[in-house]
């Protein structure tokens, strides 16, 4: 095949076609003189070539734009003009398409729900190229005031909520999607260099007490009064809880503390995302697959629970609804708002019954490795990956916790005391 000078490829190359006139041969790129008299450059990377965006008055306009590219290749930042220009919706909803499948269901949901309503109304329009730094910021900015704006005039969907959580998993979205982009070549930098903008404060919350506990529970319905104690002391999630099976569940003995315990495999959660319910799903994380023990005197309370409510079959689920499919996280937490104005707890939520498990996990003497194992958590360090908190830890754990309810109670029964006598006294 004929090599033609000054075309930068073969004769057959389409630059090469039509007649026009071509500058002499160069090292990178190549020029060409169009019948209008204006000149036109193009360049080959990995055997493909890419025109200039437009044309140049003079040969020398266009050597310096050669140079320039050159120049960005040699770098490390060209970026393929084709890919680059895309608008942020496109690479969005190609990214989303890509990924959905081998995303958990309430997570596909979560980002479909804040691509569309925080994402691509801003940014969709938007050339992936032209979004900056300072872009993310004011976009990040403008969704603060938006919702604080929405928290001032009671427009807010949660009257407790901030938006502040929304705003963080919003812009840890735009992060991943654009740390795909760069990895793809299609910008040079991810724009997003917010620090702690990934992060949201969370509201301190005040565990339950004991008395707060038992109050609760005798004021939810006879079937579900075992899921508060049981939601407190094993620190499970409301999805772990609601796909537990009596496959999950054993009654094993505590040599140590002479004690008959409940041992509880978690390895699956149940959920509903609208009228579609997911059961045997895989838990929220790896380190969700866990084995949890229960405190010595819960194992009353689940023994009668599991003899009243639960089939025989180990299909069966541990907490049910009364046609036996799993329990309802709405449904539950109705009947938990109502009994917990009985406690007084009025700002007390069903998961935070999940940070009571964890406070008291903590009081009775927790570690670090301990109190991730209990409550399935990923640990936010490194040197933690190699460490393992064995079932014997957490059943000692269980143990401590047990002890530290009993001193806590008869603290409790001594406070009591005190106030009575005090009252007898002023009376």
């Amino acid at each position: 095949m004929p090599y033609r000078s000054g075309c930068g490829g073969y004769a057959n190359d389409w630059w090469c076609k039509g007649g026009y006139d071509t500058m002499p041969r160069r090292n990178f790129g190549a020029i060409r003189k169009m019948r209008s008299g204006r000149f036109q450059a193009s360049y080959v990377v990995n055997g493909e070539r890419f025109p200039a965006p437009h044309t140049f008055q003079t040969s020398k306009d266009a050597d310096a734009w050669l140079a320039e590219t050159r120049s960005a290749i040699t770098r490390g930042e060209w970026l393929r003009p084709d890919m680059a220009g895309q608008t942020f919706r496109h690479y969005a909803l190609t990214w989303f398409s890509y990924r959905k499948d081998s995303l958990a269901p309430k997570t596909a949901r979560l980002y479909a729900s804040t691509l569309d309503t925080l994402l691509l109304p801003y940014f969709g329009p938007m050339s992936m190229r032209d979004i900056s730094p300072l872009s993310v910021k004011q976009w990040r900015l403008q969704l603060i005031n938006e919702y604080k704006t929405k928290e001032k005039t009671g427009k807010m969907p949660n009257r407790r909520s901030t938006g502040t959580t929304r705003i963080a998993q919003a812009y840890r979205l735009l992060h991943t999607i654009m740390a795909e982009a760069e990895r793809d070549e299609v910008i040079r930098h991810n724009p997003c260099v917010v620090k702690g903008a990934s992060s949201s404060r969370a509201a301190e919350r005040k565990p339950a007490t004991l008395e707060e506990l038992d109050v609760i529970a005798r004021n939810m319905p006879d079937r579900y009064h075992a899921i508060i104690p049981f939601a407190a002391w094993s620190g499970l999630r409301f999805s772990e809880i609601a796909g537990l099976r009596r496959k999950d569940i054993a009654l094993v003995a505590d040599v140590s503390a002479n004690e008959l315990v409940y041992r509880i495999n978690v390895d699956k959660q149940t959920y509903r995302i609208g009228t579609e319910i997911y059961e045997e799903a895989a838990p929220k994380t790896s380190a969700g697959h866990r084995v949890v023990y229960l405190p010595a005197h819960l194992t009353p309370v689940l023994m009668e629970h599991m003899a009243k409510y639960v089939n025989e079959p180990q299909e069966s689920y541990v907490f049910s609804s009364r046609n036996n499919t799993p329990i309802r996280n709405n449904v539950i937490g109705k009947m938990f708002r109502a009994a917990r104005k009985a406690a007084g707890r009025d700002d007390l939520r069903f998961h935070d019954l999940r940070h009571t498990g964890a406070t008291m996990a903590a009081k009775a003497g927790a570690t670090t490795k301990e109190l991730m194992q209990r409550m399935g958590h990923s640990s936010p360090r490194a040197a933690l990956i190699y460490q393992h908190a064995d079932e014997r830890g957490d059943m000692e754990l269980a143990a401590r916790m047990e002890h530290h309810r009993r001193e806590e109670q008869r603290q409790e029964q001594r406070i009591r005391q005190l106030e009575e006598r005090l009252r007898e006294v002023t009376a």
